[in-house]
């Protein structure tokens, strides 16, 4: 696939994230592929495990959840991108009960395309900032 078909590809998987529809992810994503999450999640293997494990508990944690891409680029097999995503905690995220707080989240990502799908992603979400928009701050017991 061209670059521009890359971003394409990236481009339909985001508005399946964006309209919760995870069966259209079977169409973006190899089977077998790989999601390199940010601390306290780890590495998930397969398309299902990312859909039902990380993608469908998120939709629970934050169901207006919404994400924006700010910075775009590809180049051969890589796309990447970084952006921020919305969302009303109105589900147990992480262990931590629902606050109704509105939150803003900024990410990373970086997808490796296999043939016409993504086939490993790295994820990089600023997990702290989001902590302390949910009022917990583990920074906090650490300082003096």
């Amino acid at each position: 696939m061209s670059t521009e078909d890359n971003l394409e590809l990236m481009h339909r998987m985001y508005e399946a994230l964006n309209t919760y529809d995870l069966e259209a992810h079977d169409k973006y994503w190899t089977k077998d592929m790989i999601w390199h999450g940010p601390p306290g999640w780890g590495d998930v293997h397969g398309r299902d495990s990312f859909k039902y494990d990380v993608q469908a508990e998120i939709y629970k944690a934050f169901p207006d959840y919404h994400a924006v891409n700010v910075i775009e680029l590809a180049e051969g097999d890589l796309v990447a991108a970084t952006g921020y995503f919305t969302g009303t905690h109105e589900g147990d995220w992480n262990g931590i009960p629902p606050t109704g707080k509105k939150i803003e989240g900024w990410f990373s990502d970086f997808w490796r395309v296999e043939g016409d799908r993504l086939a490993e992603n790295w994820v990089m979400i600023d997990m702290l900032g989001i902590l302390q928009q949910l009022g917990s701050d583990p920074l906090a017991q650490t300082k003096g």
